[in-house]
């Protein structure tokens, strides 16, 4: 399995058990883009860059994954844009090493950078609340 596919099942798995999470992502957690007509606010993930670490005859030993991890909703319940992101900090903010299921592991995960931006959708205030997770991930 791909290091990629492997940091999302554990960041999917990780951010479901949590319920302090949870009761505040009423409309659950997403890799990507949510479905159309999901109540908001809720989690959303995905892959922002990577980069391999390779021995000197470039053999992958690790994936080094740059991942978006926030709450979305409108601004008007800012509260619980608050609350889940500094709920998913804990969960992800610092930690390592961790065994996956099937092999594998992550060696570190941390913060590498906040991340908090506004849009407008149909006339409406929606921000974007987490951070940007760096993830050292060895594959199975």
């Amino acid at each position: 399995m791909s290091e990629v596919a492997q940091a999302f099942a554990w960041i999917n798995t990780t951010l479901r058990a949590d319920t302090v999470l949870m009761a505040a992502a009423t409309g659950g957690v997403w890799q990507g883009l949510a479905d159309i007509g999901i109540t908001p606010p809720f989690v959303s993930y995905g892959l922002q860059s990577n980069s391999d670490v390779l021995t000197v005859n470039a053999s992958r030993l690790w994936a080094n994954l740059l991942v978006q991890i926030k709450m979305v909703g409108l601004t008007s319940n800012y509260a619980a844009l608050v609350m889940g992101a500094d709920r998913i900090d804990v969960l992800f903010g610092r930690l390592g090493p961790v065994g996956l299921p099937g092999g594998g592991g992550v060696l570190s995960c941390y913060r590498d950078g906040a991340l908090s931006y506004s849009e407008l959708i149909n006339g409406a205030a929606w921000g974007h609340l987490g951070g940007l997770y760096r993830i050292d991930l060895q594959g199975s």
